[in-house]
């Protein structure tokens, strides 16, 4: 076991955790700064963040109103953590709703805003299991690798995610090359259901519906996809 260098709280090896994979979804999906704001305008940033967080909204929604009761997340800045925060939102009024964070090494949140450092800390206090891939503790990421220093790090974390869960929830542009292309593509080649949308959906809500948070909120929950139960 290891503690997190956010919080304190307990940090448990992979090797020493079974996941109910069943009823589990994982979420992945790209960091905020590969966001780019609607019509390129940087005043739209805020906006096209927000109608990306209520998207990933729905498609929880969604997915875990068929049955599937964890979200496991892997806490990476942007789309990781809104789901993860939504997720524990959602804890309130859904009893059965877990929450799990897979972290690609104990410090992995080394460079991470201000801002989402907070998130991070509030997601690790109210999340069921946190867990880590990488048993060394004083390992980090390095795309060369070297002492301390592995470039699988955050692929390895990934594929966990995958074969531990039975079903993939993504924010995905498909021209991307990124974790979450990996991950993605890791997912089709295990045969697990991938229920995705891109910046060209959330772009495309946004067009119908405008600017204004509540009338997004409306344009996103008329979104249905065919979920088979876990």
């Amino acid at each position: 076991m290891f503690y997190s260098n956010m919080t304190g709280l307990p940090v448990y090896s992979a090797l020493e955790i079974c996941i109910r994979r069943d009823t589990a979804v994982c979420v992945t999906g790209h960091r905020e700064k590969l966001i780019a704001p609607y019509r390129n305008d940087p005043c739209m940033m805020e906006i096209t963040c927000t109608a990306v967080k209520l998207m990933l909204e729905r498609y929880i929604d969604i997915v875990m109103d068929k049955g599937y009761t964890t979200l496991i997340s892997g806490l990476a800045e942007g789309a990781d953590l809104w789901a993860a925060d939504y997720v524990i939102a959602r804890k309130r009024f859904a009893s059965e709703c877990k929450l799990i964070g897979i972290m690609p090494y104990l410090r992995h949140a080394d460079g991470f805003s201000a801002k989402n450092t907070e998130l991070l800390k509030h997601v690790e206090r109210h999340a069921d299991l946190l867990i880590t891939t990488c048993d060394n503790r004083n390992m980090i990421y390095g795309k060369k690798g070297g002492f301390n220093a592995d470039p699988h790090v955050y692929r390895d974390r990934n594929f966990f995610m995958v074969d531990n869960s039975s079903a993939v929830i993504a924010f995905y542009s498909e021209s991307a090359h990124s974790g979450t292309g990996q991950t993605v593509r890791y997912a089709e080649h295990r045969g697990k259901p991938i229920f995705s949308f891109g910046l060209k959906d959330v772009y495309n809500v946004i067009d119908s519906a405008g600017t204004e948070k509540t009338a997004l909120i409306e344009a996103i929950k008329s979104i249905k996809f065919s979920v088979p139960k876990p």
